[in-house]
């Protein structure tokens, strides 16, 4: 768990001031004095490690450590002189389940124990991040393995395997993909800032200038009949009244404001200080920018349907297997997906072929900006298959989708 994905990404929790987190405290004993000046010691470098600049990081960060002092008070009531950068996994779970039962949840939606364990998951990766851990190596990834296992952070039904990749190598081929290049032209042509409109788009003018960072030649203005739809380049430039008529424009807009790299206000969008690591960071840094920014324009580009449109939903489920299968050590064969069952009907024919004709427009997208390449089989490059991994992994986007029952997918994923 890493700060920027517990300060910005969809699995934050309650990473908020006034959250439900800042019930928990510890009882008020000798423990809870210790606890308390051991966690005041650490406080300011916690706070400056945990703030990555997001609104709102630095007072998160303090609601952690109330959460925190709150566990390692109980932590401390069971260990005699106990040190809190060498910490016991079979103890720390006693003082996490003691502390989360003497505040019980008010109703369905109080998510303080999530936030409680999160907050110490976080601690944990500080003291390692920063050389403070003075435990053994097993011994910390005992305490991962069981925080990562109260978050549902397990990977016991994983559907892909991520391999292991070195930040260097990752960083290389994330650096490269189109979508980056591309998206990066785009935050150098928005500079300190570009003016939008009420709902958060640039402004008609400035359309042509911003799609030309994804090279599509397209243009805002009164709609012409007859216009063919925007989105795939061509040599006519094509008229639009509206950024969000440019897919491949509104859906990497999305995904820049998901992950914070652009500030949108009533007025203006302007970069945010992680840009800058987006664009030019150290290696860690900034491939934690890189990987979260593609899990969002993941997230937005196949995951953006309408749930009330069954026809969006199948669309959006076929293109989300064939990802989760192009991930695989056993990627589909691309003549073999949505072949139609032996026996179909012509109008069940039919529908297979407009079913697979939308799912490929999809995948080819996906293909020009580097996450999909597209030749005999379908396959995600190694490096972005944590990416499919962390957008699709997910038993609520799964089940959403209809795709909980994976083995029952119709995708031959057999070599020839």
């Amino acid at each position: 768990m890493s700060k920027n994905g517990r300060n910005r990404n969809k699995r934050k929790g309650p990473a908020r001031s006034g959250s439900p987190a800042a019930r928990g405290s510890s009882p008020a004993s000798l423990s809870s004095f210790r606890a308390g000046r051991a966690v005041d010691s650490l406080a300011p470098a916690f706070v400056r490690w945990f703030d990555d600049g997001a609104p709102g990081a630095a007072a998160t960060a303090l609601d952690c450590l109330a959460a925190i002092e709150s566990v390692m008070g109980r932590y401390m009531d069971r260990v005699a002189a106990a040190d809190l950068t060498r910490l016991d996994p079979v103890i720390l779970a006693e003082a996490l389940a003691a502390d989360l039962a003497s505040t019980p949840a008010e109703d369905e939606d109080d998510d303080r124990g999530e936030f409680v364990v999160a907050a110490v998951h976080g601690f944990v990766d500080f003291l390692a991040d920063t050389d403070r851990w003075s435990g053994s190596a097993e011994q910390l990834a005992d305490v991962g393995e069981l925080l990562s296992a109260l978050v549902g952070e397990t990977d016991d039904w994983a559907l892909v395997d991520v391999p292991v990749i070195s930040d260097e190598d990752a960083l290389e081929v994330f650096s490269e993909l189109p979508l980056i290049r591309r998206t990066t032209a785009l935050l150098q042509w928005i500079g300190d800032a570009k003016p939008v409109t009420a709902t958060g788009a640039l402004r008609t003018k400035d359309i042509e200038a911003a799609a030309a960072c994804f090279g599509l030649n397209v243009r805002g203005g009164p709609k012409q009949a007859g216009a063919p739809a925007a989105g795939h380049g061509g040599s006519e430039k094509q008229t639009v009244r509206s950024m969000y008529e440019v897919p491949l424009l509104a859906q990497a807009w999305e995904a820049l404001a998901r992950t914070e790299l652009i500030k949108i206000g009533p007025t203006k969008a302007e970069p945010s200080a992680a840009s800058a690591v987006f664009q030019a960071g150290s290696t860690p840094d900034r491939l934690e920018e890189l990987v979260f920014f593609v899990e969002q324009f993941l997230s937005a580009s196949v995951l953006g349907y309408d749930p009330e449109q069954p026809w969006e939903v199948l669309v959006a489920a076929t293109v989300a297997s064939i990802l989760l299968a192009a991930a695989s050590e056993d990627p589909p064969r691309t003549d073999s997906i949505l072949d139609p069952r032996a026996g179909a009907s012509a109008e069940e024919r039919a529908t297979v072929e407009t079913l697979k004709t939308a799912a490929l427009a999809q995948l080819t997208g996906l293909a020009e900006q580097g996450i999909l390449t597209i030749d005999t089989h379908f396959r995600v490059p190694p490096a972005v298959v944590r990416c499919i991994a962390t957008t699709y992994e997910d038993a609520t986007v799964l089940e959403d989708l209809g795709l909980l029952d994976i083995p029952d997918l119709d995708l031959d994923s057999e070599d020839a």
